[in-house]
């Protein structure tokens, strides 16, 4: 997972995308490209490096010796100097490396989790961001239809009884277009502004982000046995809290130090030695400690168990419900031929084929059975980037 957090930062940052993503977006992909490196979520991860590498030299450092120094002021005023390297027993350095190699491991799947979400927001507000354009282009083509027909009654010195019940039923359904209009030109605006903070810029008014919706959607059967990042996470946890209480079963051996030792007299006798210092555990074997330890293991590991068994057993009942949501997709009238559909029932109307009434139903429905195709597409694009999770992988396009 690190490797293609790796790959998908040194393609978003590569010629193709300028300093600071200035490029011209030319379609959706491009924009969820530059976000994955954009993003001040992303960038911040960058920084972490330092600090696992810091994190691992600092485990694995060796202890200064200690220099003790001596003045005895009598007849022979002698000067005691010794040289004393500590000695860590009981596989103190080890736990330590242990620990910091679990602690840097989680470090790296919270970078790879939190490229993920970014990804997954990203896509879902585009997806979201083409949908309400879809919707917004219907209601305007509607409203511009209806705006045709009701000058044309208008012109006319004599309406028929129909004419001027048609005339009161297009003016109402103006109000209420004029009135969905505005909540999609609102909603549209908070889509937009997530999306720019994502880049770090203004989308430029001449930019696209046009995205196709998709009929033939990604086949997910098996799911990587690699574990999700949540699981992945609480196994380095368990890693981790061994290392504490192999830590803490270290602490229960002496400290040691051993060196060299110089004693010089006024005589310039100089004689040498070798001194060594060590604690004696005659109170304690840090058993509070590595009770403490052993009660924190059992209970990650607990956890860790248990977010493995709820994976597990939820995952294939996610996967049903995409393959479900997407072949109900795949077989559903597309979200163009719904806008034509709309546009056909408006000449019909215009040559006097069918009643205003109809057209109205006609436009209502159409627009419902929009809206209730498009909430499944949501719903299979969140199953989609779920069941990624559960992979703990990071698609490199956001479909």
């Amino acid at each position: 997972m690190r490797f293609l957090m790796i790959i998908l930062l040194c393609l978003t940052t590569s010629n193709v995308f300028a300093k600071n993503c200035d490029i011209q977006f030319k379609k959706a992909v491009d924009l969820y490209r530059c976000a994955l490196s954009a993003d001040k979520k992303v960038t911040t991860l960058k920084m972490r490096e330092d600090e696992r590498k810091g994190r691992k030299k600092l485990a694995a450092q060796f202890p200064n010796p200690e220099v003790e120094s001596e003045f005895s002021f009598n007849s022979e005023n002698s000067q005691n100097i010794s040289i004393l390297q500590p000695i860590e027993t009981g596989g103190k350095r080890s736990s330590r490396i242990k620990i910091a190699n679990a602690e840097n491991r989680i470090s790296v799947i919270e970078d790879d989790s939190t490229l993920a979400e970014v990804a997954s927001n990203v896509a879902m507000a585009l997806v979201q961001f083409r949908q309400v354009e879809t919707r917004l282009q219907l209601l305007l083509e509607m409203k511009k239809s209806l705006r045709h027909l009701t000058k044309s009654l208008k012109a006319k010195a004599v309406r028929t009884p129909e004419e001027k019940t048609a005339l009161s039923i297009f003016l109402m359904q103006k109000t209420v277009l004029d009135t969905q209009i505005l909540a999609l030109n609102q909603k549209l605006g908070l889509i937009k502004t997530n999306l720019e903070s994502s880049i770090g810029r203004e989308i430029r008014t001449f930019e696209k982000l046009e995205s196709k919706e998709k009929k033939h959607w990604p086949t997910l059967n098996i799911i990587s046995k690699k574990g999700s990042f949540k699981s992945r996470k609480a196994l380095a946890s368990v890693e981790q809290l061994q290392g504490e209480l192999d830590l803490q079963k270290s602490l229960s051996w002496p400290e040691l130090a051993i060196g060299p030792t110089m004693e010089r007299q006024d005589s310039n006798a100089t004689s040498w030695g070798a001194k060594i210092e060590f604690t004696l555990p005659l109170f304690n074997f840090n058993s509070g400690g590595r009770q403490q330890a052993q009660a924190k293991l059992l209970r990650a590991k607990a956890i860790a168990s248990q977010i493995k068994f709820y994976e597990s057993s939820k995952v294939e009942i996610y996967i049903k419900q995409y393959n479900d949501v997407t072949q109900f997709l795949k077989k559903s009238p597309s979200q163009e031929s719904l806008r034509s559909s709309v546009a056909e029932s408006l000449s019909y109307l215009s040559r006097g084929m069918v009643q205003p009434s109809a057209i109205i139903e006609s436009y209502r429905s159409t627009l419902e059975t929009l809206e209730a195709i498009q909430k499944k597409e949501l719903i299979a694009y969140k199953l989609y980037w779920m069941l990624k999770s559960f992979s703990g992988e990071v698609p490199k396009e956001f479909l």
